[in-house]
């Protein structure tokens, strides 16, 4: 019977053991996970889906600079986190054992300049930048902003709203404005000529095959800069910066695995890195 016994709790220790090995691999949150924070999918930032799975640019810029600025971590999740999110600080992810983890970044399509982001936040420089801008047929006699004057105006997108509307100097002397859905409407409008101007963002106009046959206004309204939010006063934004230089240059590593990656999410150079 005591043999019985003995062989039986030999039996149950071995599964607890491999139960606890098991949880351990499976294990999402440990002291060697890098937790990223995204309040909303931005794509072409950012897209997560149902099982946690990160694509988009902002993904696959981060797995490739990853081993340059990981330190003694070994790997790193998305998380979706409250607007406001204090990084390093706010918790909310518990591993098995009951200890709780905080995000040290929030990626996902962040712009600098939105609300009180820059007082919340470190950050890195300028990743991605969208300048919104003023569009003309190549045929068009208004070419400056004070040709706004009397002007049909057509807006693409809710940067450029936000931006003309920003903007009273220029929008209070229009003779009309259209919101418009898509750059084809747009495009439509300016060749028709129910559209004099059209204000749009970078990311929106500059993909679109038909972008060369109009002219863009020398000077913007707003320049909206895209990147990737650190703890306040983190070493993160420092070691961050310089990973995206090397993996820019030509002469390190691999050659330039920036540019590529950047016109593939983008469909032209949207960065401000040289």
């Amino acid at each position: 019977m005591k043999k019985l016994i003995s062989i039986l709790l030999s039996t149950v220790l071995i599964l607890s053991l491999f139960t606890a090995c098991s949880s351990n691999k499976k294990e999402k949150y440990s002291d060697e996970t890098l937790i990223i924070g995204y309040t909303e999918e931005a794509a072409p930032f950012l897209v997560v889906d149902e099982k946690g799975k990160a694509t988009g640019f902002d993904a696959e810029l981060f797995a490739a600079i990853f081993d340059d600025v990981k330190g003694d971590l070994k790997k790193f999740t998305f998380e979706k986190v409250e607007e406001g999110y204090v990084l390093e600080d706010d918790g909310g992810f518990i591993d098995s054992k009951g200890k709780e983890y905080s995000a040290s970044l929030l990626l996902g399509g962040v712009s600098k300049n939105r609300g009180t982001f820059n007082e919340d936040y470190s950050f890195t420089e300028p990743i991605i930048t969208n300048r919104i801008i003023a569009v003309v047929k190549n045929n068009s006699e208004r070419k400056t902003f004070k040709d706004f004057s009397g002007a049909k105006v057509a807006l693409l997108s809710e940067n450029a709203k936000a931006a003309f509307q920003a903007n009273s100097a220029i929008s209070s002397v229009c003779k009309s404005v259209t919101e418009v859905k898509t750059a084809k409407e747009a495009f439509g409008l300016l060749d028709s000529g129910s559209a004099d101007i059209l204000v749009t963002d970078e990311l929106s106009f500059k993909p679109e095959k038909e972008a060369k046959n109009y002219y863009v206004m020398e000077n913007e309204l707003d320049t909206i800069e895209y990147v990737f939010a650190c703890a306040k006063n983190s070493g993160w934004k420092d070691s961050i910066n310089e990973a995206i230089k090397e993996l820019k240059d030509e002469a390190y590593g691999n050659g330039d695995g920036f540019t590529p990656l950047v016109e593939k999410h983008f469909g032209y150079y949207a960065s401000p890195i040289e």
